[in-house]
């Protein structure tokens, strides 16, 4: 477990599940703030909190890249009760409400199989634009053992990560200048794919690397500084350009264009790094809450946008920042009955299938 990277004792598992909640409150934060009527300023940049979930499941699935041995049948089989259960709810939640609306389910199967970013960004956004990232989540797990049999000990991680960032910036550079969301091309759809995502993962698997090291405060110090700057610095930039010209200003910068995930996830590192076996042994009310906020975070990011909708007979009586705010508290009570009820028990169950099928207990995986 990720605990074996830690002082003796430590126990990492919390920091990690806050920094998944707080992904998702980004997230969330980057969907409602129109709604709220809201001028995000530099928080504009919280819709990379995506890229942040991306920089975790390479932090946490890193030791099977540098010598832990990877089952490939129970690691898929607890990866498929992980995402899909609570992605199916989703998924039909949505639906249901394209038919209370009168909208047609065009593409439900297309999703059902995590196909939405095949085609189009029409329809991959047909149902939750949030549904975009589930395809190179899935196809990142797919890929693990493939890599983790290729990178056995870390031996190959360099060329490996190499290879991924020419790659991305292969498809950075080449990344439409004028993007049709019902026909972005190529280039485009493997910028939202494994093939110009992968890199993240493995700055993710960079910031294992660090903690696995157990820097001393004082460089944990400056990769928190370091992190928190870059961070508001790509969020200035992109807040200043994106006021002059919109998404068009971001694209026509070659610099930014199709790069600012990968800075982004960069800055994550550096703080996950600097805070992981950080501070072991919080209070019980601390470790608690962020355990509890990570538990709620797929759900938060999977049904968020879907409140909006459902509330909207109620929303002429509220301010918009009422509004706002009552979607978040509805948002939170809601995917916690859904955790409780669906999503914890199904994990489980997957879990003990994967133990019963292997004849073994594997080690679990804090993702």
């Amino acid at each position: 477990m990720v605990s074996e990277i830690t002082k003796p004792g430590g126990n990492p598992e919390w920091t990690l599940e806050f920094f998944r909640g707080w992904a998702a409150v980004m997230v969330v934060f980057a969907h409602y703030h129109s709604i709220a009527h809201l001028d995000p300023g530099l928080l504009r940049f919280a819709f990379t909190g995506v890229d942040l979930f991306f920089v975790i499941s390479g932090f946490v699935f890193a030791p099977y890249l540098f010598g832990r041995r990877l089952q490939p049948v129970p690691f898929l089989i607890r990866r498929l009760f992980r995402i899909y259960p609570l992605y199916v709810v989703a998924l039909l939640c949505y639906a249901g409400l394209h038919w209370l609306h009168g909208a047609p389910n065009d593409y439900f199967f297309t999703h059902l199989f995590f196909l939405q970013t095949t085609a189009s960004l029409d329809i991959a956004f047909y149902y939750n634009p949030a549904l975009w990232s589930l395809p190179p989540e899935v196809e990142f797990y797919l890929v693990l053992p493939l890599l983790a049999l290729l990178m056995h000990r870390g031996s190959w991680f360099v060329w490996m990560a190499i290879a991924a960032l020419l790659v991305h910036l292969m498809v950075a550079m080449a990344f439409p200048l004028h993007l049709d969301p019902a026909h972005p091309g190529g280039w485009a759809l493997m910028s939202v794919h494994l093939p110009g995502l992968l890199i993240e993962f493995f700055i993710g698997s960079c910031a294992w690397l660090l903690v696995r090291n157990q820097p001393v405060p004082f460089v944990r110090w400056g990769l928190l500084v370091a992190g928190v700057l870059s961070w508001f610095g790509l969020a200035w930039v992109f807040s200043g350009l994106f006021a002059a010209g919109g998404d068009q200003a971001i694209v026509d910068n070659a610099w930014l264009r199709g790069n600012l995930g990968m800075l982004a996830a960069v800055s994550y590192a550096l703080v996950v790094s600097a805070c992981v076996g950080a501070w072991p042994a919080p209070p019980a009310w601390v470790r608690q809450g962020a355990l509890g906020l990570g538990h709620l975070s797929y759900g938060l990011y999977l049904l968020h946008n879907a409140t909006p909708q459902l509330l909207q007979p109620v929303a002429g009586g509220l301010s918009p920042a009422m509004f706002a705010g009552l979607c978040f508290l509805v948002t939170v009570m809601g995917v916690g009955v859904v955790h409780v009820t669906v999503e914890a028990p199904l994990r489980q169950w997957g879990r003990r299938w994967a133990d019963r099928i292997w004849g073994q207990t594997p080690r679990r995986e804090a993702a």
